[in-house]
């Protein structure tokens, strides 16, 4: 019966649903920047190809979160900043961060 199917699917936790609504946001508001500068087109496949770094940036947010005791507004926030600079930014500050504490020594 269909009723016995759907019992079997566990509910998706809240957290996951609004950190991941929060990293789309702040993916569509990095978008939204690109397309005033003349960068990218309103409607193109990169949009696409951001859904799945959104929810990754915003997943990976929460975790940090979860891992650092936050409470989930927080957590949402840090989702919308961590989606709206993107892996390619945040590996930039932690490289700097990395060179200013580590001496700016190639890994051997």
């Amino acid at each position: 019966m269909p009723g016995e199917l759907m019992a079997d699917i566990p509910p998706i936790p809240p957290e996951y649903v609004w950190t991941g609504a929060g990293g789309l946001l702040g993916r569509l508001m990095f978008h939204a920047r690109e397309v005033q500068r003349g960068r990218r087109k309103p409607w193109s496949a990169a949009l696409v190809f951001d859904v799945p770094i959104a929810l990754g940036m915003g997943w990976g947010a929460y975790g940090v979160c979860v891992w650092a005791h936050l409470a989930i507004q927080p957590s949402v926030t840090a989702a919308i900043l961590a989606s709206y600079l993107g892996p390619y930014t945040l590996d930039l500050l932690f490289g700097r961060v990395a060179d200013k504490y580590l001496g700016g020594k190639p890994a051997a």
